[in-house]
């Protein structure tokens, strides 16, 4: 995905380069020192917003900022330029038609399982939780009390609407913590918490509003046209799309919805076909997920 060869570099070890690259604010924040004391190029990568079918499958896509990190605010990244460069007619048409698959076929950042096959109130609004000490959060200017914040706003907002809070599944499969006390929230009135391990399309398609602090499922719910509240400054907020308890910085501003998804799937994110282990387009990446997909729904019938 990078397009060369990379080599495995360590503070001690001399090595030959143009660019030091690390993994988001981890790795990266010592491949940022090595690049910096020899004069080179840095590069930071992190996983794509259309990333597999399994959570623990080699990634389809990742993407590469020479500038900075997706999911931090404190500072610019290549994704903030591209979403303010405007969109060819050819553009727009093709990222529609993107949207469309993803609407059509359910996609999500992760593609295996089933949506929530339980009974959902005819009228309600979601809460999506996260892991505790994800880096999006930090860097998207917000910390632990904004979930506390979030829920008591999307209940003060939505009187007599019951509120969905939706559990981060790696709180169950990676015994990761989350920020809400499940025996607490069992005992706020109108209050369901979806705690299962399932996909989030049918939870924010059928919901009047999604509350994030800096969860993607805020940028998913856009794509399927929902109203986003957002209490951090993940990077789909700040752009005029969102509704946002944070001033947006500088950097930012009014786009369309359109150039904000394009240029987070198509210009940003870097994809490969792992059946021809190659470098290929989003539209490769959606058949090789819609397989996946139909092969489960095959076995399990």
């Amino acid at each position: 995905m990078l397009g060369e060869a990379p080599a495995l570099a360590h503070p001690l070890l001399p090595v030959k380069s143009d660019h030091y690259v690390g993994w988001g604010r981890k790795s990266g924040e010592q491949a940022a020192r090595m690049a910096r004391s020899r004069g080179k190029g840095l590069l930071r990568m992190e996983d794509g917003f259309l990333r597999s079918y399994h959570r623990n499958d080699p990634a389809l896509s990742v993407v590469v900022d020479d500038l900075g990190i997706y999911y931090d605010a404190t500072g610019p990244s290549r994704l903030e330029a591209l979403i303010k460069q405007p969109l060819t007619e050819e553009q727009k048409t093709r990222i529609d038609k993107v949207l469309g698959l993803w609407r059509q076929h359910g996609l999500s950042k992760y593609n295996a399982g089933r949506d929530y096959a339980g009974p959902l109130p005819d009228d309600y609004v979601l809460v999506v939780d996260q892991v505790k000490h994800d880096a999006s959060i930090q860097y998207g200017l917000a910390d632990e009390k904004s979930f506390l914040v979030m829920l008591d706003k999307a209940i003060k907002d939505n009187p007599g609407i019951p509120v969905l809070v939706k559990m981060h599944p790696d709180i169950y499969t990676r015994s990761k913590m989350g920020h809400f006390d499940l025996t607490l929230l069992s005992k706020i009135p109108g209050l369901m918490v979806i705690a299962e391990n399932c996909l989030p399309t049918r939870l924010i398609r059928q919901a009047s509003k999604v509350y994030t602090v800096t969860s993607q499922m805020g940028f998913e719910a856009l794509i399927w046209g929902r109203p986003v509240h957002c209490m951090g400054m993940p990077f789909f907020a700040g752009w005029g799309l969102t509704e946002d308890h944070l001033p947006p910085p500088p950097r930012r501003v009014l786009v369309t919805f359109e150039q904000l998804a394009f240029a987070s799937l198509l210009s940003y994110a870097r994809y490969v076909n792992p059946i021809e282990d190659e470098v290929c387009n989003i539209e490769t990446v959606i058949e090789v997920l819609l397989n996946c997909k139909q092969s489960d729904a095959s076995e399990g019938a």
